[in-house]
């Protein structure tokens, strides 16, 4: 790989405002190795409650039987309750598709205005 080096007389602050820029646009090296060593860390805690949550769940499946999904048809309160749980989250989902659609207008409206609104 071929480097060009391309040196220009510039005034010392200026030079100084650019290296420090960009020296702050860049990880050392020290940081990026502590940087790994926390995320290793974190990975290896989050194995631990990943393992531990496996547990907790394979304990529970073992003590509570396998419900069904739906109530049995001889209980009606239950599948009243059921039914209506079913309508009033088709009527959310539905009620927050209408707000993002909503939003999404008035986002579009503004992108519109601020479009042919004269700049100066």
């Amino acid at each position: 790989m071929m480097r060009f080096v391309v040196r220009v007389l510039t005034p010392s602050r200026l030079r100084r405002a650019l290296w420090s820029r960009l020296d702050a646009r860049y990880v050392t090296k020290p940081d990026h190795r502590q940087d790994i060593k926390d995320t290793l860390w974190e990975i290896q805690m989050l194995r631990r409650e990943v393992v531990a949550l496996r547990g907790e769940i394979d304990r529970l499946r073992r003590t509570t039987p396998a419900q069904p999904a739906r109530p049995a048809p001889s209980d009606g309160r239950a599948a009243e309750a059921h039914r209506l749980a079913t309508e009033t989250a088709e009527a959310l989902d539905t009620l927050l598709q209408s707000e993002m659609r909503i939003w999404q207008a008035i986002d579009d409206l503004s992108a519109r205005v601020a479009a042919t609104r004269p700049v100066g």
